[in-house]
């Protein structure tokens, strides 16, 4: 898949802004009317494109790609990995790239439509024109040749956080291709930087360029696109553990708040990134718009040291070495192994809470395997409601409507591990507001979560059905499209609007 990546930096970057000579910042519309113009005339190119990668302020990774393109859809790709040459080709109707290592041809057919259309290349210039503020800095040489120095700088409201404070652009004043571009964090530090060299442009490049050699012996693996860029399904945690091959491990600390979302599992990989086959689960953790990951991963063949971590911090996680990035804004990610499993944690919270996140994961080896009286029960959860004074009687039956009443709500963990809940109250099918931390409850193995519910009837009647719903967010069952409670329970209560003798000794039913 590196030659698509590729092919898309190349044709976004060559694209992205363009200039009229002049000072004045152009509309949208004139903008992409230069880019038809000019990209009329372009039919083929070459080059090589540097690219650095900057951590903490150094190098911290440097490769050169040559990049062959030719109208409408041919495009070749030379780099080094390892030591050794990576050639990618699109002949048009197929992708082809060979790993030397393990002497093996990948093929894949390429979509009819492509994956970037003029409709798309009109959108990118007009997001990033109406986005940033783009200013132009002068005139410079890259690479021999003169061009246009710009600057993009995204506009963001206040209290608003941008991951990129802004982007540097030379674009060549002979064809308007980008040159050279280098983007820079939040802090002002440079974390990229990318650079066309040597480029000629329509020099006749001919269509046998593009054909790609099988070498001899090399074993042909055909990969269907449309699954490769397909998201997994967003499985529950119970579903997620049926179908990965590996234990997939939960925190034990959770963020106030903080539920989890979705889960995600991938097929094993034997094309991964440097040649590495893996399996991957996500886990999403929300609480209203923000969120974080952890992303678990085990590998059949994993390279020694991940490039992309080495500048990072180095920290004790149970005396287990981690590292810890904070280059990306306010997107900070920690990394570790654990049994076997690589888990990468990666969100906003802060260092220490992420820390304490990473702490409460507990090794599957170090887990009690002995049959002892627990693992012998079934997993369950109990569920009741206690009266104001903390007593299975006493239940507030009688209101005055705009009046209001308190039941004590507990719910006690049995099932062998962490759960997520979700508690719903309804009068008659209608449901009664609850507080974020009374709807959304995530609760530790044999730890029990109690709470005081104010409950306020909308409206009058008699003998009216109060239910008390649960549901097991891991455990979910439906019944002609309509989810059903893992637990139910019932009280019947009276609404009028005057004062009656209250009613205390109507008992609850519990399903």
């Amino acid at each position: 898949m590196k030659h698509i990546k590729i092919k898309f930096i190349i044709i976004f970057i060559s694209l992205a802004i363009l200039l009229s000579g002049c000072e004045d910042k152009l509309s949208a519309e004139e903008i992409v009317e230069q880019v038809q113009e000019k990209e009329a005339n372009l039919e083929d190119y070459s080059g090589t494109m540097h690219t650095t990668v900057y951590l903490n302020g150094e190098k911290n990774l440097e490769e050169e790609t040559r990049i062959i393109y030719k109208k409408p859809n041919l495009m070749k790709t030379l780099g080094v990995e390892d030591g050794q040459e990576v050639e990618s080709v699109s002949d048009g109707e197929f992708a082809w790239s060979y790993d030397a290592k393990t002497n093996t041809v990948t093929k894949i057919k390429l979509p009819e439509e492509p994956l970037l259309t003029e409709k798309d290349f009109v959108n990118i210039i007009g997001n990033l024109v109406n986005e940033s503020e783009v200013s132009m800095l002068g005139v410079e040489a890259v690479d021999g040749r003169s061009a246009y120095v710009l600057e993009a700088r995204p506009k963001t409201e206040e209290n608003e956080s941008e991951l990129i404070s802004r982007t540097k652009i030379w674009v060549d004043k002979e064809t308007w291709m980008v040159l050279k571009s280098s983007i820079y964090n939040n802090e002002g530090n440079l974390i990229i930087e990318v650079e066309m060299r040597d480029l000629k442009i329509n020099t006749g490049i001919p269509d046998s360029e593009f054909k790609f050699e099988i070498p001899e012996g090399a074993k042909v693996e055909t990969l269907d696109l449309d699954e490769e860029l397909k998201t997994p399904d967003n499985l529950s945690l119970e579903e997620a553990r049926e179908q990965a091959s590996f234990k997939i491990l939960v925190p034990e600390y959770i963020p106030d708040g903080y539920m989890l979302n979705s889960t995600m599992i991938s097929e094993k990989d034997e094309t991964g990134a440097e040649g590495q086959s893996s399996e991957t689960v996500i886990l999403s953790y929300q609480k209203g718009s923000e969120n974080f990951n952890v992303i678990e991963a085990v590998y059949e063949n994993k390279s020694e040291e991940n490039t992309f971590m080495e500048g990072a911090e180095k920290i004790s996680i149970n005396g287990t070495e981690g590292k810890y990035l904070n280059e990306f804004g306010n997107t900070k990610m920690l990394q570790w192994e654990l049994g076997g499993v690589e888990i990468n944690l990666i969100g906003s919270l802060e260092k220490a809470e992420m820390l304490k996140i990473a702490e409460s994961f507990k090794e599957p080896s170090a887990e009690v395997d002995v049959l002892d009286e627990e693992s012998l029960m079934e997993p369950f959860t109990e569920f009741y409601i206690l009266g104001p004074d903390g007593t299975a009687e006493n239940y507030p039956t009688d209101y005055v409507l705009g009046d209001n009443g308190t039941i004590i709500v507990a719910v006690i963990n049995h099932e062998q591990k962490p759960v997520n809940y979700t508690m719903e109250v309804r009068l008659e099918n209608t449901s009664l507001p609850l507080p974020d931390d009374q709807k959304n409850i995530y609760i530790r193995n044999n730890e029990t979560w109690e709470k005081a519910v104010t409950i306020t009837p909308p409206f009058e009647g008699t003998n009216m059905n109060l239910q008390f719903l649960l549901y097991n967010n891991d455990k979910k069952e439906m019944l002609e499209n309509i989810s059903v409670p893992y637990r139910d329970l019932h009280l019947w209560i009276n609404v009028t609007t005057q004062n009656l003798s209250k009613n205390t000794s109507t008992p609850i039913t519990a399903v």
